[in-house]
């Protein structure tokens, strides 16, 4: 077979990643035909070039994942519910599957690439969504006090583009610092303040434990001097206070996080109160997790058997506040009961039995990041989500630590 056409699917694989990242915070149109795309240039890879996928753990928790949404449909009270549930969770397969075909292609230069524009696209519409609060910016900041969020402009959920922003920024300092690429401070910049500014609380507490977690690694690894080692903490910690005393926004979203820690300290009435509800949404699904430990409740049924079980518990949430809980954890043990619970923490054990700090220091951040905002939000629930769960944490987890990653 001609050289020329073996090396077309990898072609397709790289421009269809490019659209990808570039067009994620805009246009869902366009990352589902690039989805495909990628997902159809691993195809044809596999039959042009017969490849052979690599064998990969995080890949195999994944499938575990969509297979047990899979057969669901056969307990699924709605099957429009069930292809929706199961049509968000696809990716993850796709996406690992397609990354794990091309993973010798992938070279260092390209990933570079790869990451300047998902840095640039991302610090694109942190610019866009801060121009709108500006223009906005005494209604907002009021509803910032009542829990509200600031919203992204795009197709993209506030609390997801905050994880992707938070990663972002890690990005672009180390390309700017590891490989000179000094322009790229500039996204750094952007993406940091933007991220204050917009003010979701599981990105910003997600960046700053990532930034914690990376910080350990580097003492282990390299041990510095003390006085380095003051002077970056000190850095860590000062920068929320400056946010505190000169971004209204970031100064509202710390009140109002105090006055959401009161009501749960304090047992009020969590009615619109963001971790009020929240806490008490993971109740309720412990509650139906200990009544089907083994298997769940099913994807498709579980807004119907969270309804029942908050109606069981006899709860004061009023209706519109009966959220689904807001914990990877928590709802995946009350969707696939214990073997989904243990597939999950599996696939997040995984790298800490791995020679932790010898791993790609980019790949610590998502992975991280990841697990934070897993605590706070359902990323393998999201169609934005998974991107991060899947396609990210598969192009940065095998990479060299000694390639562009290098601490």
């Amino acid at each position: 077979m001609p050289n020329n056409l073996r090396n077309y699917p990898f072609i397709v694989f790289k421009g269809a990643l490019i659209l990808f990242i570039a067009a994620m915070p805009w246009s869902r149109a366009i990352i589902s035909i690039s989805t495909a795309l990628i997902f159809a240039s691993a195809l044809a890879e596999i039959i042009i070039n017969k490849v052979q996928v690599p064998k990969d753990k995080y890949f195999i928790c994944l499938s575990a994942l969509v297979l047990l949404c899979l057969v669901d449909i056969f307990r699924a009270e709605s099957t429009a519910e069930w292809f929706s549930y199961f049509g968000v969770k696809l990716p993850l397969v796709l996406f690992s599957f397609s990354v794990l075909t091309f993973k010798s292609k992938i070279t260092p230069n390209f990933l570079q690439l790869f990451s300047i524009i998902y840095c640039v696209a991302i610090a694109t519409a942190t610019i866009v969504s801060t121009i709108n609060y500006i223009l906005h910016y005494t209604e907002l900041n009021a509803l910032i006090l009542q829990s509200k969020p600031i919203p992204i402009i795009g197709e993209i959920h506030h609390i997801t583009f905050s994880v992707f922003c938070a990663f972002a920024i890690i990005v672009s300092a180390h390309l700017a610092w590891n490989q000179k690429i000094k322009w790229l401070w500039i996204f750094t910049i952007i993406n940091l303040i933007g991220l204050h500014i917009l003010a979701a609380r599981t990105g910003l507490a997600g960046f700053y434990s990532a930034c914690l977690i990376l910080g350990f690694v580097y003492v282990i690894n390299t041990k510095p001097k003390l006085h380095y080692l003051l002077g970056a903490l000190v850095a860590i910690c000062l920068f929320p206070i400056i946010a505190f005393y000169s971004m209204s926004s970031f100064h509202n979203r710390v009140l109002n996080s105090m006055e959401d820690l009161k009501v749960i300290w304090y047992q009020k009435d969590a009615n619109y109160q963001s971790m009020g509800m929240r806490i008490e949404a993971s109740k309720t699904a412990f509650d139906l997790f200990k009544k089907h430990p083994a298997i769940g409740v099913g994807s498709s049924n579980i807004k119907q058997a969270m309804s029942m079980q908050y109606e069981r518990n006899n709860t004061n949430l009023f209706i519109e506040n009966r959220i689904l809980p807001h914990n990877q954890f928590v709802i995946e043990a009350a969707i696939h009961g214990i073997i989904g619970f243990i597939i999950l923490l599996l696939f997040f054990a995984f790298p800490i039995f791995n020679s932790f700090n010898q791993l790609p220091s980019l790949f610590i951040a998502l992975w991280s990041l990841s697990l934070f905002a897993c605590m706070f939000e359902c990323l393998f629930d999201r169609q934005h989500g998974v991107v991060i769960i899947s396609l990210l944490w598969f192009l940065y987890s095998n990479s060299k630590p000694s390639e562009i990653i290098k601490v």
